[in-house]
């Protein structure tokens, strides 16, 4: 189970260094002592009829490391939930998870009231606090009307430091469910199972290896997968996890350079910010020794520029899908290949260990080594398919078998792909209308269907803008007609429906869309209009 990974380690090494957040040091024991006790709690506030779920709403607080785990060590799978993004986008997440319960922490707190407005059936909450006594809270009071921490009530108090009782507990229960952008207009939920994320883990401490005093920074949000390799590939090696306060990227190579971080894991876009800052000059961070890209396109200029800073690590580019358990790929970028290629992008590379890769066409047949196709994904590490057993998009996990292979079951990632020698796999593109942006996953039908839902346009196309030399996109643009608009109020209504990074930079009203040879939106034509506008952007 993936919880395992830290209760053995809290068991045999209880001294050891688990956990660094907010200016605070805690140890696998004193850790695991406060995810018991949630645990215990939370066996006796889970309705026996309710999913086996639990929403997490809490932020950069030992509350938020100790209430995942606890949910975990309870039987149940935790539903990380955002502060980050508009309250509706959280209410939406609450609503389509089906939880019971919602543990909340005194950060998170604050935005209750506005979350639980907009939902019609509301989970039952629980303050989980900082502080190691339940009931022993140290509250802020906030000078506005919002709800604070100790009006709400705390979990059921068990018997301190109890081991509670696990019900049936197999590899096949879902240890966390994450939420990605979807073509139908509302987020979709993946659960992921033990045995899809232990299979990464164990494939991930074979690819990197081990380094127990090892220093791991994480700076994504709990809500965003690879916030589980930072936890689990860390606590499998008995090694500390060090979380800064805010993701800000300015703050990021002071952060390496004073804690000493080792391993490092990151969207490429955060190192390009720092690149920009003047950050990565030569051995700013002698103290990395593995650093892992991934989320996007790796651009060749990063990579060099951050094998300066960190001239000790060993660089990995990874990719996969949410849906895949984080990476199913993985190249090693060494000296000697940027020193022979000319790549403006890195490679794929090749399958992590246990999964498989195929290449087919249209027809899900193969297709003859080095053409392209779209890439098929198999292995442990694939998921069931979606929450909703009704989401159109389950129809990307197809049964079949093919000569050669030994997957069952495989994840169609809508990227285009193909094998080159030396290089394993090559990105192409997306077959569809998916982007990611600093990483996070976008439809772009998902961005259309809310700023119809906030302008009353007949039509609307949203393009990424601009697109780099490797094919990263830093923002969106929507064309509208059909109605008259102001594309300011159109933005506005966009940042209470999405993620800032799926909120479009203008908005543009056109008389006509242009169509392609299938009467379909021609969104290179999009491009290439605005592009001829000379609009600084």
């Amino acid at each position: 189970m993936l919880d395992s990974f830290f209760f053995d380690i809290a068991a045999r090494e209880p001294e050891r260094r688990a956990l660094w957040v907010d200016e605070q040091l805690y140890r696998y024991g004193e850790l695991a002592v406060r995810a018991e006790r949630i645990a215990a709690g939370l066996k006796s506030a889970m309705p026996a009829d309710g999913a086996r779920r639990c929403l997490l709403f809490a932020h950069r607080s030992v509350a938020a490391y100790a209430g995942l785990l606890g949910i975990m060590k309870a039987g149940l799978a935790y539903v990380p939930l955002n502060p980050t993004v508009p309250a509706a986008r959280i209410a939406a997440t609450i609503e389509q998870s089906r939880a019971p319960v919602l543990l909340v922490d005194r950060r998170c707190a604050m935005l209750l009231d506005e979350v639980l407005l907009l939902i019609d059936e509301c989970p039952q909450v629980f303050f989980i606090g900082d502080q190691e006594e339940p009931g022993d809270v140290h509250e802020t009071r906030d000078p506005h009307n919002a709800p604070r921490a100790d009006h709400l009530p705390r979990l059921p108090d068990a018997s301190t430091g109890a081991q509670p009782a696990i019900a049936s507990r197999t590899p096949e229960d879902h240890a966390y469910v994450l939420f990605t952008s979807g073509s139908t207009g509302a987020p979709k939920g993946v659960p992921i199972s033990h045995a899809n994320i232990c299979a990464y883990v164990a494939g991930q401490l074979q690819l990197l290896g081990r380094l127990p005093d090892a220093r791991h920074a994480q700076f994504c949000e709990l809500s965003f997968d690879p916030s589980v390799h930072d936890m689990f590939v860390c606590w499998a090696n008995g090694a500390c996890l060090y979380v800064p306060a805010t993701v800000e990227p300015i703050y990021n190579a002071d952060f390496i350079r004073r804690h000493a971080i080792t391993h490092w894991n990151s969207v490429p876009s955060v190192a390009a910010f720092m690149q920009q800052l003047r950050k990565l000059g030569p051995d700013a961070f002698p103290s990395l020794q593995v650093t892992c890209f991934g989320g996007e396109t790796l651009p060749r200029s990063v990579v060099e520029d951050w094998q300066r800073a960190a001239p000790n690590s060993r660089i990995f580019n990874v990719y996969g899908p949410t849906e895949t358990a984080i990476a199913c790929t993985a190249f090693e970028v060494t000296p000697p290949f940027l020193a022979e290629s000319t790549e403006a992008a890195m490679p794929l590379g090749e399958a992590v260990p246990g999964m498989e890769l195929l290449i087919v066409d249209a027809a899900l047949q193969p297709v003859a080594r080095g053409e392209s196709g779209e890439l098929l994904i198999g292995g442990p590490q694939v998921a069931a398919g979606y929450l909703r057993a009704d989401e159109p998009n389950n129809r990307r996990f197809v049964a079949t078998r093919y000569a050669g292979y030994r997957s069952q079951r495989w994840y169609r990632s809508g990227d285009a792909a193909r094998e080159v020698a030396g290089l394993g796999f090559v990105f192409q593109g997306r077959l569809d209308t998916q982007i990611k942006i600093r990483g996070n996953r976008v439809e772009l039908e998902e961005v259309e269907q809310a700023i119809r839902a906030c302008s009353g346009a007949a039509f609307c196309a949203v393009i990424p803008w601009p697109v780099d030399e490797t094919g990263r996109a830093d923002g969106l643009i929507a064309f509208l007609t059909g109605t008259p608009v102001d594309g300011a109020d159109v933005v506005r209504g966009c940042r209470q429906r999405l993620p800032a990074y799926a909120v479009p930079q203008r908005v543009i009203a056109l008389d006509a869309m242009p169509l392609n040879a299938n009467g379909k939106i021609d969104r290179r034509a999009l491009a290439a209009h605005y592009a001829s506008r000379n609009v600084l952007t």
